[in-house]
């Protein structure tokens, strides 16, 4: 039996710890703080791909059925506000700075935004 699209968002949660957690690593941030926090980033990360699905599947509208109107997704505010901490948290880290200073190296090099990408 293949993997299911829940099996492909862990995978892809676990490979993105991972990764934040190297790179904590890397920089000699080992510390609980930072590795919890790491955590903390993959786990909303999950649940923001839940979120997600939810608005793919069911648009930002929905029907009420109690009110008998369309009413907004709920998902779609509770995956904004993940999507805030998510980016709190990789502030908090460092990663922010980190692509931004890449983003400025690569700027004045002469290299587009497609060369952070590959």
């Amino acid at each position: 039996m293949g993997m299911d699209l829940s099996d492909n968002v862990e995978a892809a949660a676990v490979e993105l710890e991972q990764t934040l957690l190297d790179d904590l690593t890397a920089r000699g941030l080992i510390q609980p703080i930072y590795t919890k926090k790491a955590k903390a980033y993959a786990n909303f990360w999950r649940q923001k791909a839940a979120l997600d699905l939810d608005i793919e599947e069911r648009g930002v509208m929905v029907w009420d059925e109690k009110r008998q109107t369309m009413v907004d997704n709920p998902a779609v505010g509770k995956a904004v506000q993940i999507e805030n901490m998510m980016q709190t948290i990789f502030r908090d880290l460092g990663f922010r700075e980190i692509a931004v200073n890449a983003a400025k190296a690569t700027a004045e090099t002469g290299g587009g935004a497609d060369d952070l990408l590959s």
